[in-house]
């Protein structure tokens, strides 16, 4: 699977992989738990020469002397990662890409810190998104309403 987009949530940073994904992870540490806010992070890793960056201007924030986040300015959403110790990779968000059904985790990192519940994920009562007329791939925004979630 080559050449694959994706985009922030406001569509002001668009970008393309035009190599082949390298691996893809789930990591569980407490460090991605807190810079992410949430359970899980999973990453596409690709070769640094196999990004580009087609739209706009990525921010970015030194999470530590090793490790650096690039996100969106406008919006707030993380689109990489870089660490030193895996130098020439970018670690792309997954929920970034545009088109993700293709792309499954092969490894789970850091798995002593994994949550409790995520082996019953599946068995969790599930509410299906409401897609608005464009596609997601279009940056349109579908949204829940907290009537959809039934809350009593």
């Amino acid at each position: 699977m080559t050449n694959i987009t994706g985009s922030c949530s406001c569509c002001s940073i668009k970008y393309q992989i035009t190599g082949p994904v390298q691996k893809v992870v789930n990591c569980h540490c407490d460090h991605c738990k807190k810079m992410n806010g949430s359970a899980i992070s999973t990453y596409v890793a690709v070769l640094d020469h196999d990004f580009i960056i087609t739209q706009g201007e990525v921010k970015q924030f030194a999470i530590s002397e090793k490790a650096s986040k690039y996100f969106c300015g406008d919006c707030g959403t993380p689109l990489f990662n870089e660490y030193i110790k895996h130098s020439g990779l970018k670690m792309l968000h997954l929920g970034g890409l545009d088109s993700i059904n293709d792309l499954t985790p092969s490894m789970n990192l850091y798995s002593e810190s994994q949550i409790a519940w995520i082996d019953d994920v599946s068995s969790i009562p599930s509410l299906k998104q409401k897609k608005d007329s464009e596609s997601a791939t279009d940056c349109s925004n579908p949204r829940l309403t907290w009537s959809d979630l039934a809350l009593s």
